[in-house]
Order: structure tokens, then C-alpha cells, then sequence
């Protein structure tokens, strides 16, 4: 079995399905196994397709940029692409000449880029698959929480409440997400999230940027005495940190 999904991951890096990379990788399926017949691990695939995003996944999740195929060769060696070029600090090289390699996997032949690979159910909300995404699959140093103090904005209750997001899965969606669970709010209800005193978060690069103990604000798109949202005081919600 662990043979197929090595197999399904040097697929998935072929064809550019990065969804089914990150499932299989959630999997522990070993990121550096080779192919038994040419040596060329998911890496090499991602690099020969010039698929960037699957090689930074790969890397992240410990890719050896430095195993060989059975030819010599890392999986830089076999890119066309300045892209991937770049990633690994290497020059442009010459574009390798038609039916050098002997062996072509089934999957790579007339295969468009962005294919699908069957790794079983899937194709989940992006936001849910990153919370749902165990700390195990992650180096250590990505493991802590980031602590953050939010409210609604214009509440009766002024208080904060304190939640905690791997920064590893810290998006704009999933802050998004766990503040309207906290709050007990819908995200259709929030106009916009601010890190007080005044800064609009926007997007992802945005929250990346946020530290321990930030206090932040959900402004909602109608006020709270006027709107029929189920948000109560924070004195009646459970399980929440209170300060004062």
C-alpha cells in the first residue's frame, strides 16, 4: 500500500494537483521515496513539470533537494524552467533533448498540467482541510500557536476573548473562520477584520504579520444593537478566556 501512495504522490507532482499532494503528505507517505525503475522522486517530477508551488510543498515538508536519480542527476539538474532555476539558485539551463529518458511513467504521457489524481474523498473547502491537518505532519519549529485577543466591534461587551491558531494554518480565511465560531457569528455578518488601533487586515500576507497577544476587531456590516446576530456577552459564553 505504501508502495501505491508513494506512486500516487510522484503523480500528483507530476501533474500539478497540489490538493492531492498536500492529502497524501497529511498521510505520511514518504516524501523522498523513489521510483524503483529511474530513481526520480515527487521533487524531480515537480521540477521537470516546473511545477513551483508543488516543489515549495515538497520542500516544506522535507523534500531532499540533494537525492539522485539513477542517473546522477537532483532534481534540479532536470529542469528547463528559470522558475525552478531560481528556487534552487541554479542558472538557466538548455532545454534536454526529446527521448532521453527511456522510461516515461504512464501518467506523464499527453497529461495536461492541473490533472486530478484519485487519492480518494476529498476536494474539501481549502480553510476546513488546513484546520483538519494534524501538527504532525509539520517540522517542529512550525508548531506553535499564535495567541490573539479579538471582539466585536461596537459590542456592549467590551471585553476580549483569546484564541489560538498554528501559525502554520494561519490564513485570512481560517482567522476568519475561527473568530465567527468564537463569536458565535456567521462570516456573511463581518464587513471586515481590524488590528486595532486602526489597520484593515486584507489578506493572508496581513495576518502573517500578526503577534502574540494582537488585539483585533470583527466590524460587522450592520450594528450590534440593530442586528439579529447570536453573539452574546462574553460573561455567558463557555470555555473562553476572559481579560480585563
Amino acid at each position: 500500500m505504501a508502495n501505491i501512495l508513494e506512486e500516487k504522490l510522484r503523480e500528483a507532482s507530476c501533474v500539478g494537483d497540489i490538493e492531492a499532494v498536500e492529502i497524501l503528505l497529511s498521510q505520511n507517505v514518504d516524501v523522498n521515496s523513489q521510483n524503483p525503475v529511474n530513481g526520480w522522486t515527487a521533487l524531480h517530477w515537480a521540477c521537470k513539470r516546473g511545477n513551483e508551488t508543488v516543489a515549495r510543498l515538497l520542500l516544506r515538508h522535507g523534500a531532499d533537494k540533494c537525492v539522485k536519480n539513477f542517473k546522477g542527476e537532483t532534481a534540479s539538474d532536470i529542469s528547463k524552467y528559470s522558475n525552478i532555476n531560481e528556487l534552487f539558485g541554479c542558472n538557466d539551463r538548455k532545454k534536454e533533448e526529446p527521448n532521453e529518458y527511456k522510461f516515461v511513467p504512464s501518467y506523464i504521457k499527453d497529461v495536461p498540467l492541473n490533472a486530478q489524481v484519485d487519492v480518494g474523498p476529498r476536494r474539501i473547502n481549502q480553510t476546513d482541510f488546513l484546520l483538519s491537518m494534524p501538527k504532525s505532519v509539520l517540522p517542529s519549529a512550525q508548531e506553535d500557536d499564535l495567541v490573539l485577543k479579538v471582539r466585536i466591534n461596537g459590542s456592549p461587551d467590551p471585553d476580549f476573548i483569546e484564541i489560538e491558531i498554528p501559525k502554520w494554518k494561519l490564513t485570512y480565511d481560517v482567522l476568519l473562520k475561527i473568530c465567527c465560531e468564537e463569536l458565535q457569528i456567521t462570516k456573511s455578518q463581518v464587513e471586515r477584520i481590524r488590528k486595532l488601533p486602526d489597520t484593515r487586515l486584507r489578506k493572508d500576507n496581513d495576518v502573517k504579520r500578526l503577534n502574540d497577544y494582537q488585539r483585533l476587531e470583527v466590524v460587522l456590516k450592520c450594528p450590534v444593537e440593530n442586528s439579529n446576530n447570536s453573539y452574546q456577552s462574553i460573561s455567558s459564553c463557555k470555555d473562553q478566556t476572559i481579560l480585563y
